[in-house]
């Protein structure tokens, strides 16, 4: 009879669920087939976060991957993708997710009009954001801004006047996505803008994520593992190919 093992199965679980109080008074509790591996990284508890309807969010998981959006602890989802806005995939991430989920609704291959139709649809499928990508003009923004009810995230890669324009159009919250630049973005946006809320891309390191914090944002974007890469760890497990 088959018997797992410990030592080389990454999605082991204990027998019964886990109860526990951490040093700061925080009562945890953790089912029995809870895997770990999707989960932010503790120091993003840092942030001050942004509170929405109530809500404060300090972490966006930057995914639309169905099984890592079900298992992550970030506590809302970034649903952003490389293709025009179809309100049928907006509806399956609803259907996984148990955060409050912003989607993307085009703004650099899909444009104008159809932009605020999605964000409309979106808003009726019951989406709590829309993200329109950093082509989009603040006319596009603050025409979204007038059609929904619920914030508008606007993504942008410098701190420049067309940052400037977006932000002057509504824009309820900036998204920096600017790479190794990102924290000087941070700080300068912060710098004329102390009030808007930013949501910043933070990498994965301890530094990157404390320099994030220290230029400005309040809330992360982090990006976890994908579902492939997850799997493709285990299979190396199981092979005994990786050290223990």
């Amino acid at each position: 009879m088959f018997s797992s093992s410990e030592s080389i199965a990454i999605e082991q679980h204990s027998a019964t669920p886990s109860v526990s109080r951490t040093s700061t008074g925080t009562a945890t509790v953790e089912g029995r087939l809870t895997s770990p591996v999707a989960r932010v990284p503790e120091s993003t508890a840092q942030a001050g976060g942004i509170t929405i309807k109530g809500h404060t969010i300090r972490t966006f998981a930057y995914t639309t991957d169905a099984a890592v959006i079900r298992n992550t602890n970030a506590d809302a989802i970034l649903a952003v993708y490389p293709f025009t806005g179809e309100p049928v995939i907006t509806q399956a991430l609803l259907i996984v997710a148990q955060q409050p989920l912003f989607v993307g609704v085009g703004g650099g291959t899909t444009t104008g009009t159809r932009v605020v139709e999605l964000a409309m649809v979106a808003e009726m499928q019951g989406a709590a954001g829309v993200v329109i990508n950093s082509p989009a003009p603040a006319e596009t923004i603050e025409a979204a801004m007038n059609s929904v009810d619920i914030p508008v995230i606007a993504t942008v890669t410098a701190d420049d006047e067309v940052t400037e324009e977006k932000i002057l159009a509504g824009a309820a919250i900036i998204n920096v996505a600017a790479g190794a630049n990102t924290t000087a973005v941070v700080t300068n946006i912060r710098a004329h803008h102390p009030e808007i809320p930013i949501l910043a891309s933070c990498g994965s390191t301890e530094d990157n994520i404390f320099n994030t914090l220290q230029a400005g944002a309040d809330a992360l974007t982090w990006t976890p593992p994908s579902a492939q890469q997850l799997q493709s760890q285990m299979m190396a497990r199981y092979r005994g190919e990786m050290a223990e």
